[in-house]
């Protein structure tokens, strides 16, 4: 009885590292197959690669310009063009800003879209920018661009996820959701010794994302599991359960309510000039 259990403690080890190995870092794999399997990830790439393109052809990131795509600017948002509360999630104000947030888009996005699922990821991805820019109307009237409130948002997500399942995940979970802290604050320390970086966006993105996944993360349960090769000795694999849909749309309400509060609390700060322009109160 007690070789079984030392068989079966080893058995769960192996194996936990294993689904560690794969959901973290996983085996060496083509371009095509992270593609494949992080199809949100690379769509939203490819979208802030194209409007970054569409920006440049049509007269280049000047503030005007940028203000024509959709760019989150206070008096625009307090006449009512809310729209801009999400357009500035896919624009960017030059390439290397733009090469910055795709980094972490990609090396972050694929691995939270591969443990949340798609649908889910996109939820992150859209309510963590929508937040982000909130948050940002809310601290001050100047024009913003940039993925960065979602790539908090998805920061954020990730660590709820290695903090829930921080047993099941090991050693490896525990030092992966110290490095998501580590970048986390080195990016707020960053962010408030540089100016032109919008904090309130992040800030805003990261608990946006925070509480999505808070309501959404999978929960990783160990299953027994008989094969005729194990010779009696059970083998545990680690599996999440599924999350109910209703879950989303909790989530989903909740960060859009939110932003909504926060839009019409500072929108009502505004006032309106002779010329029927609208500018902080």
């Amino acid at each position: 009885m007690a070789d079984l259990a030392i068989q079966l403690r080893i058995n769960t080890k192996i194996q936990r590292d294993r689904v560690n190995l794969r959901q973290y870092q996983g085996p060496e794999q083509s371009y095509s197959a992270i593609i494949a399997r992080s199809p949100a990830t690379s769509g939203f790439v490819a979208l802030n690669i194209l409007f970054f393109v569409g920006v440049m052809v049509t007269g280049g990131t000047g503030t005007q310009n940028l203000l024509n795509w959709g760019a989150k600017y206070g008096p625009y948002i307090a006449g009512g063009e809310y729209w801009r509360l999400a357009m500035p999630m896919f624009l960017h104000v030059s390439f290397f800003h733009l090469l910055t947030n795709l980094f972490g888009l990609v090396i972050f996005g694929s691995m939270v879209e591969r443990i949340f699922g798609t649908r889910n990821f996109v939820v992150i991805y859209f309510m963590a920018g929508l937040m982000g820019n909130a948050l940002s109307f809310l601290a001050g009237p100047n024009p913003g661009v940039g993925a960065s409130g979602a790539v908090f948002g998805i920061l954020g997500s990730f660590g709820v996820y290695l903090l829930m399942n921080r047993r099941m995940l090991g050693q490896l979970g525990r030092q992966q959701l110290t490095s998501v802290g580590v970048i986390v604050a080195i990016n707020i320390v960053f962010g408030l010794g540089i100016s032109g970086i919008d904090n309130a966006a992040h800030l805003g993105g990261l608990v946006a994302g925070v509480m999505v996944a808070y309501l959404i993360s999978p929960r990783e349960r160990l299953y027994e599991v008989q094969t005729p090769f194990n010779f009696g000795n059970p083998q545990m694999v680690m599996r999440a359960g599924p999350q109910p849909g209703s879950r989303v749309f909790i989530a989903t309400a909740l960060v859009v309510v939110l932003a909504a509060l926060i839009t019409w609390y500072e929108a009502a700060t505004y006032t309106t000039n002779l010329l029927g322009q609208k500018i902080p109160g």
